[in-house]
């Protein structure tokens, strides 16, 4: 019984079927996202929490330990870290592959919760936690610069004008503000003055808020009509506050002017960033996680002439650190190697077919499978990516195999006389369980990475379920398709054949000399059998010695270096530095940066997130590369090179630990970049209090 009879014998339907699915898994490519790495939907949570003015060591014991306490009850925990410093605690969690992030996220906030009754009650805000995910990786950078604009300003224009248009744009998951807090009147009290007016911080504090008590004024009627009152009483800028009566001392009034300095300024004055040497505030994006990263950043640069049209004159727009560069060309090179491998494909049948129907019937495979590929890519959401795109490249050779061997066993009854229709109907009922098991096969060779749970695997699953797919359509394609077009398109040879001509001729010289290199060295083969019967068994021994050689002398890592033409630079210094040497040091860092012949742009991040934290004892910077090339103003040399000098430069600074790394998809710097405004890891020599739970 053949169970694709009914197929075969309607070539007009199953062509149709086909183009349904090449029309199918075209619509499919369209709407597939483009990202750099698969999205990993990782088992951990990082959970944050600030208290400005506390010191490591009390953040340590009244907002580290009552989070550690509740979290570590959560079931399924594998490991989980705390951090504790000036004004800030952070704790992940990672939790065993068994967990899923949301159910795991869940957990987190219901722990959360119940934590808030032993947290400090001065907590501005309560903790937040977020999920690990490679779709959080930022894509771009957007800087702002101005010559005359303070930080305040630049950064109320940034988080009220540009956040929100740039959030709308579709793809764009968040936008974080970095380089600057919102404006606020800074307030220095001078404790002479305060002692000769025999007055305290606690007056001061107590007439401040006093003042900007914002209540409430009532309404007025006349019996026919009525209006709310309406006033304005709190104090908005720096001349109001200074003018605030504070006290009345023997019948003189107290100002606040005459016990204190006050200005504008930002809520936190140290945090702030530098592009290339100019201040400056700026816009961190990430992507939606089935969001096409490439036509995100192309959306977004699209919008940035709209946005720079509604911002005054004298501040610049700055698109930096664009990693999507890197994902389309990777992704170009990609394809390129796709349409290489098919164009070798289909030279290769040609060659030993030598006829032109049953080239191109096999070749149809090819097509059908990847629309196929396509269409179970975007039916469990997964996007076209680095390793997706390799597996496709080597699904190429697999899936023209079935078909070559179908149509083979097809011409061969042909060629002993049986009518097109019954030698495609008799080929496949032959050869299907074979086409069938090597499918499984292939199939099985892949299983691991389908059903594991570990973080390779995890990362490796769009690969081999991409090239599960494509194999397995393959199949289905070379016992239906390809012996309904065999049955309807190919003919009897004529008994007197067209003669040769020399290409085909040449052609048929190498396929001859070919088959007789074979014929000799299977007739040796034959009559050489005692030492033939331990062939396998020392060709295994000599491949196992041989991949140990390999292994041992060549070296290896988790995933192969790329020159992705970006940096990443980590700035730490000692736990109790001050604002100022941080932000001096940090300052010659950058300028050693800056005069590297093989720099372009560079971006300097001092202090942490925006939650009104210290500025800490650490910083990040974000560095473009020169194009690589051999021509004027191109790079000359490899990143790996330039890593390495610019270590070198690193190490004679003192007090301040530099570490300089190439920004990498597949290597270890994406999982640092993915943290650019916050870190998740506990670094026990530079972090004032560091803590390891279970």
């Amino acid at each position: 019984m053949n169970i694709f009879a009914p197929l075969i014998r309607r070539p007009v339907g199953t062509s149709l079927l086909a183009i349904g699915l090449m029309l199918a898994g075209l619509w499919a490519y369209l709407l597939l996202g483009v990202a750099a790495l698969p999205s990993l939907d990782f088992p951990g949570v990082y959970v944050v929490a600030n208290q400005p003015g506390a010191s490591a060591q009390t953040m340590a014991n009244t907002v580290l330990a009552p989070l550690e306490r509740h979290l570590g009850r959560i079931p399924g925990i594998d490991e989980m870290y705390g951090n504790a410093s000036e004004g800030a605690a952070s704790v992940m969690v990672r939790f065993n592959m068994n967990r899923t992030a949301d159910s795991a996220a869940r957990d987190v906030q219901a722990a959360i919760n119940a934590a808030a009754v032993d947290l400090p009650t001065g907590m501005p805000s309560p903790p937040q936690y977020f999920k690990f995910d490679t779709s959080q990786i930022p894509i771009l950078f957007i800087t702002l610069t101005s010559d005359g604009m303070p930080q305040d300003q630049l950064f109320d224009l940034a988080d009220t004008l540009l956040k929100p248009a740039v959030a709308q744009i579709s793809g764009v998951a968040q936008v974080q503000v970095f380089g600057g807090t919102p404006h606020a009147v800074r307030i220095e009290l001078d404790n002479n003055a305060l002692a000769a007016k025999d007055l305290t911080a606690n007056d001061v504090a107590n007439a401040l808020r006093a003042a900007n008590v914002t209540s409430p004024q009532g309404v007025l009627s006349d019996g026919r009509t009525q209006m709310t009152v309406s006033a304005t009483d709190g104090l908005q800028t720096a001349p109001e506050f200074a003018h605030l009566l504070i006290s009345v001392k023997n019948g003189t009034p107290v100002r606040l002017s005459d016990v204190a300095r006050v200005y504008s300024g930002q809520q936190d004055q140290y945090q702030a960033a530098w592009f290339n040497d100019q201040h400056t505030v700026g816009l961190q994006i990430s992507k939606r996680p089935e969001a096409n990263a490439v036509a995100t950043v192309e959306a977004i640069r699209a919008r940035l002439p709209q946005l720079r049209a509604s911002l005054p004159s004298n501040i610049s727009m700055t698109p930096v650190f664009d990693l999507t560069q890197t994902t389309k060309s990777a992704l170009h090179e990609v394809q390129v190697a796709l349409l290489i491998s098919i164009a070798m494909v289909v030279v290769v049948m040609l060659v030993f077919l030598r006829r032109l129907r049953p080239t191109l019937i096999a070749m149809l495979s090819v097509p059908l499978s990847l629309a196929g590929a396509f269409v179970v890519m975007w039916t469990l959401g997964y996007t076209l990516n680095t390793l997706s795109l390799v597996a496709l490249v080597l699904c190429i050779g697999f899936v023209v195999d079935d078909a070559i061997v179908v149509i083979e066993n097809i011409v061969r009854h042909m060629e002993k006389g049986t009518p097109p229709l019954d030698a495609a109907l008799i080929g496949v009922r032959e050869i299907g369980f074979t086409v069938i098991s090597i499918t499984l096969s292939l199939v099985a060779v892949f299983a691991p990475l389908l059903f594991g749970n570990n973080m390779l695997v995890m990362l490796l699953r769009e690969f081999s379920v991409t090239l599960t797919a494509a194999v397995v359509i393959s199949a289905l394609v070379s016992l239906t398709l390809t012996p309904a077009l065999c049955a309807w398109l190919l003919t009897h040879e004529p008994a007197q054949p067209k003669p040769p001509g020399r290409i085909e001729r040449a052609v048929e010289n190498f396929d001859r000399g070919l088959l007789r290199l074979y014929e000799r060295s299977l007739d040796w083969a034959m009559h050489h059998r005692r030492i033939m019967r331990w062939q396998p068994l020392t060709l295994l021994i000599l491949t196992f010695a041989l991949g140990f050689a390999v292994a041992q002398t060549a070296g290896g890592t988790f995933m192969p270096d790329e020159d992705t033409g970006q940096l990443q630079v980590d700035i730490d210094a000692d736990a109790n530095i001050s604002p100022d040497q941080m932000t001096e040091r940090t300052l010659a860092v950058a300028k050693i940066m800056q005069a590297d012949p093989a720099v372009l742009d560079q971006l300097t991040m001092l202090g942490g997130n925006n939650a009104g934290g210290a500025i800490g004892n650490s910083a990040q910077m974000f560095i473009d590369l020169k194009p690589r090339g051999s021509g004027p103003g191109q790079r000359h040399e490899g990143i790996k090179q330039v890593v390495e000098r610019l270590s070198k430069h690193y190490d004679k600074l003192p007090d301040v630990k530099v570490s300089v790394s190439a920004a990498q998809f597949l290597g270890g710097a994406a999982a640092a970049t993915a943290a650019a405004s916050t870190s998740s890891s506990c670094s026990a020599p530079t972090a004032a209090t560091c803590s390891r739970g279970r």
